[in-house]
């Protein structure tokens, strides 16, 4: 803010205050609002609203003055840049080299800021209008939005100044209604969240049950260590256990436990309150993540056998339906007890018997067999758990329950064994026939499986197309109506085109057509830096046609050096997208040229179809026109007609192209006969808790100027849409650049399974970037939107199987998810005829997730292998796997071992020679021993 302007008495207090207003000082303002009676606040307050727009007006004037002087005094620096260069003998390109290492921007912040009437506008009506009510509605005026927080225009301690001579009461009700005002449950701290705690604390109000609050206190507390020196903090610290979003914003966080609990240590806060928060929250449910700050806040309790005891009934009633970590703490703190009542102890396993999650079916087991064991007295009241494991889908656990029901037999009385008994004929006839010689009833008769039908997969669906572009032919007034925008591509190459054929047959209906554009385009706006919207060049070209020379005469004073090129007014490679860099530099081209009185009667790379792509066809015929008419075509429409022509050229148009003999004609039969094909490895970079992926080019340039500013100056912010319209025929690289993004929390903008489907009508083979984006789309699903990209992509060509596989592990890895969204596609995908490409998928995936040494196998590698056994089928695949063939000549067998064993037998063509039920370990002669006994479902004995 400035602090400089001095305000002269006048006669009115709003006179004052607008005084300071349009000094932009909001400094002022508070020091004015502060000092106000009663009358004087209620006339500035009278005034303020209808002085919106004029303050907005001045402030715009007052800004583009500014930038006016700022662009005065770079073109000094450029000008005196230039001088040294002539002085030394710099050539072009090392003068602008040295010009951008060391010319950046160092305006101060206060300067940068832009809209800097706000301040004063919000400072004022704080500090003057009467109900609190209308003190918040002013704040959070629309006119007073910016997209950003501004780090030089922080106006809350003068907010706070100028609402300090209120009445205490007031602005107590001006804090409650300022946190009742606060939005969405996103762990931010802007202004709003900044000015409404400072006043919580100033007033000692108390903070309203607003859950938004809540976790905006959390998100600007400054470090863990500070809570117990927040004056908030006694009365915000129940909230954490009641306001939604607290788990999620403090889902990884853990410094706050440790500080808590040494907060109770201390005995500034009760630690049965932590403790009571913690279970109550848990009992409320929620997802499994935003449990996890509650679930090591519990852990860093380490509550004591007696605290966990009065808490019984609470910690019994999370056993069913709590989420699985959750479920797996009251577990362990249950098991330290001494033993439960029978009753309420076999409900409680019952409740674990019944979930999904393998781990905890088996840790209900396992506390079920000690619980009998440690029983006196018959088993009745375990029973119902019994009966519940006993009809388990899990062979495992039916096999462990029918081992303790049957080594207990004499335990039950009639009535326990009649709950027994009535499950006997639900069990597998081996199992039922157990416990039928000991309980009595019926087993189930044991019949061969039947052999079900072999499926076979549908074929592809056939490869998407795109759609090809009727030629516009636009009219002068036609043209007016388009507005080539920066994110419509296609809007702007119709533009392009229209302006440059126009041009050509019809120049003075084009004039006039564009004369209201022309209009527009002030003499000011030549001497600006860059020219970032298309809107700018379109506009300069109009001005161009109306007033031939105005760009050579308005664009640079003589002092000032000389002209700048309008090429140099387009942003450098790593200051803007490429996506969009390349329609800038093609306007700017155009533009040149019409300048210099050298346009071409059309463009070379105006495409045919709607994903960027050019008929070779069409190309060669462009250039023949070109070489008959003598024209010499423009260098970036040239490399852009060059990067969007298909990967497949007909011979017969190859041949005319090979004929040409022009410039341009000899790049185009050059690149035909040879077009390089970069080839980008992804780089993962961590900083700040942020994962960035890097995609690293190898090989050296490929002769466009285009493409190799794109492989060697990557853009975080690059999107795949964009880029594919600049490289069609390339959608690897454009891949690789789109996926940077894909890990980072600090960017909104992300690739999405719109762009799997716009990857799949470009051309070019698939590597890591196109394997990363399709692994992450298939694991975060939802799995029936994936799938239809997936199929297209695999009809396209290119398709990198076992590199999704691999990057599919890595993202598992990162993120420590399972993959069993990802698998639930995978197998949809297959049964719609991408049985090969799922394969492919599969067979990069299983190395890299079967448990390694040391690592012991679950129920999921049984899903995974299985999985992958019967997609091999379907695919006739073939090629030994080294990690499944170790696995299948494993002599213990479970069903882990069991579906290596198939999935290895198709690999290695055994399954012909053996018929569809071979399963014996490689190497394995079936006449010198006995087939190995069958062993229970579960796998964590599989691996050492």
């Amino acid at each position: 803010m400035n602090n400089a302007v001095r305000v002269h008495p006048v006669s009115t207090a709003w006179d004052t205050v607008r005084e300071a207003i349009d000094a932009e000082d909001a400094c002022a303002v508070a020091a004015l609002v502060t000092r106000f009676d009663d009358a004087e606040r209620r006339e500035v307050a009278r005034e303020l609203p209808g002085y919106l727009p004029v303050a907005r007006r001045l402030g715009e004037e007052r800004e583009s003055a500014r930038e006016e002087a700022r662009e005065r005094r770079r073109q000094e620096r450029l000008a005196e840049h230039r001088r040294e260069a002539a002085r030394r003998g710099w050539s072009e390109e090392e003068m602008w080299d040295r010009w951008h290492s060391h010319n950046h921007d160092h305006t101060p912040w206060d300067e940068r800021l832009g809209e800097r009437w706000i301040e004063p506008m919000r400072v004022a009506g704080a500090g003057t209008i009467s109900g609190a009510s209308a003190v918040v509605s002013w704040l959070n005026r629309r006119e007073f939005r910016r997209w950003w927080e501004p780090r030089g225009g922080d106006d809350v301690p003068l907010i706070l100044q100028a609402v300090a001579a209120r009445p205490a009461p007031w602005q107590g009700d001006l804090a409650v209604r300022l946190a009742l005002r606060l939005r969405g449950l996103r762990p931010t701290v802007d202004r709003s969240v900044r000015l409404t705690l400072e006043l919580l604390r100033r007033t000692g109000a108390e903070p309203p049950a607003h859950d938004p609050l809540t976790v905006a206190w959390i998100a600007a507390v400054p470090s863990a260590r500070s809570l117990g020196g927040d004056p908030l903090f006694e009365a915000m610290l129940p909230r954490l256990f009641e306001a939604e979003g607290v788990g999620r914003a403090l889902r990884d966080e853990r410094d706050w436990p440790l500080a808590l609990v040494s907060l109770a240590g201390k005995g500034r806060i009760d630690r049965q309150v932590l403790l009571d928060g913690c279970l109550s929250r848990f009992l409320r449910g929620g997802s499994a993540p935003d449990m996890r700050f509650f679930v090591r806040l519990h852990e860093a309790l380490a509550p004591a056998a007696e605290e966990v005891d009065a808490r019984r009934p609470d910690y019994l009633r999370l056993l069913p339906a709590a989420p699985a970590n959750v479920a797996d703490l009251a577990l362990k703190q249950l098991r330290r007890l001494d033993p439960v009542e029978a009753e309420e102890a076999g409900e409680a396993v019952e409740g674990l018997l019944f979930r999904a999650e393998s781990r905890l079916v088996r840790a209900g087991l396992a506390w079920l067999d000690r619980l009998v064991r440690d029983h006196r007295g018959d088993l009745d009241d375990y029973a119902p758990a019994l009966a519940v494991a006993l009809a388990a889908e899990s062979t495992e656990a039916r096999e462990r329950a029918v081992r303790l029901v049957v080594k207990h037999a004499g335990r039950f009385t009639p009535s326990g064994a009649e709950a027994i008994r009535d499950v006997v004929a639900l069990l597998p006839a081996e199992a039922g026939a157990r416990l039928a010689a000991v309980f009595g009833g019926e087993a189930a008769v044991a019949e061969p499986a039947p052999r079900p039908e072999p499926f076979t997969p549908p074929p592809l669906p056939p490869a998407p197309r795109p759609n090809p572009l009727r030629p516009r032919v636009l009219t002068p007034t036609g043209l007016l109506a388009l507005r080539p925008r920066t994110y419509d591509w296609l809007g702007a190459e119709h533009w392009l085109d229209g302006f440059v054929r126009l041009a050509a047959q019809d120049r003075a209906a084009l004039t006039a057509a564009l004369a209201p554009t022309a209009a527009l385009f002030k003499d000011k706006r030549y001497r600006s830096a860059q020219w970032r919207e298309l809107g700018d060049w379109t506009a300069a070209m109009a001005r161009e046609l109306a007033e031939p020379g105005v760009e050579s005469r308005a664009a640079m004073p003589e002092q000032y050096g000389p002209p700048r090129l309008p090429l140099e007014r387009v942003p450098e490679p790593g200051r803007c997208t490429h996506g969009r860099l390349l329609p800038l530099r093609r306007f700017a081209e155009v533009y040149q040229a019409l300048v210099e009185d050298r346009l071409p009667p059309y463009l070379l790379a105006t495409p045919t179809h709607d994903n960027g792509l050019l008929e070779a066809e069409r190309l060669v015929e462009r250039l023949e026109g070109y070489e008959r008419a003598g024209v010499e075509a423009l260098p970036v429409d040239l490399e852009q007609a060059l990067l969007r022509l298909p990967r497949t050229v007909p011979d017969e148009v190859a041949g005319r192209i090979a004929r040409l003999t022009g410039e341009a004609g000899r790049a185009a039969a050059r690149w035909t006969a040879a077009r390089p094909d970069p080839r980008i490895t992804l780089r993962w970079e961590k900083d700040d808790q942020d994962t960035r992926v890097v995609p690293d080019a190898a090989g050296g340039p490929t002769g466009l100027r285009v493409l190799d500013d794109v492989l060697t100056i990557p853009r975080r912010d690059e999107t795949c849409d964009g880029l594919l319209a600049v490289l069609p025929a390339h959608r690897e690289v454009v891949a690789a650049h789109a996926v940077q993004t894909l890990l980072s929390y600090r960017h909104y903008s992300k690739p999405s399974l719109a762009d799997l489907d716009a990857l799949a009508t470009a051309e070019g083979p698939g590597g890591e970037g196109m394997a990363l984006l399709l692994a992450h789309c298939l694991y975060e699903g939802p799995g029936d939107e994936v799938v239809p990209p997936f199929l297209r992509l695999a009809a396209s060509g290119g398709f990198p199987g076992e590199e999704v596989g691999r990057q599919l592990v890595t993202l598992l890895r990162h993120s420590g998810d399972s993959p069993t969204q990802a698998l639930a596609a995978l197998r949809v995908a297959a049964r719609q005829g991408a049985h090969r490409e799922v394969w492919q998928v599969m067979a990069g995936l299983l190395p890299a997730y079967l448990p390694g040494s040391g690592e012991r196998a679950t129920t999921l590698h049984t899903r995974l292998v299985e999985f992958a056994a019967d997609v091999a089928e379907w695919a006739q695949a073939r090629g030994e796997l080294p990690e499944i063939a170790r696995l299948a000549a494993r002599q213990r067998t479970s069903e882990l071992v069991r579906q290596a064993r198939r999935l290895h037998d198709q690999l290695t063509g055994q399954r012909d020679d053996h018929g569809p039920e071979s399963s014996q370990p490689p190497n394995h002669s079936p006449e010198s021993s006995q087939p190995p006994e069958p062993a229970p479902h579960g796998d964590e004995a599989d691996l050492p």
